[in-house]
């Protein structure tokens, strides 16, 4: 399963990993920390993805505003 994320620096707190459509947000020292921790708190919660296992029609897009 594919899902985006984004991360953004948080300043002198590291580094914050957020997956908008299961609303979910981890943080780490690292960028690459960040985004691990958010892994890992997808598969600890694995129901946190039901509703994207649930969907027939699922295109994620990128636009530029």
């Amino acid at each position: 399963m594919e899902l985006a994320i984004t991360t953004e620096r948080a300043g002198d707190k590291g580094w914050i990993a957020f997956a908008a459509e299961v609303r979910a947000t981890a943080q780490g020292t690292t960028e690459a920390e960040a985004k691990q921790n958010l892994r890992a708190l997808l598969e600890r919660y694995p129901d946190l993805l039901d509703d994207l296992r649930q969907a027939a029609d699922r295109r994620v897009e990128l636009i530029r505003l």
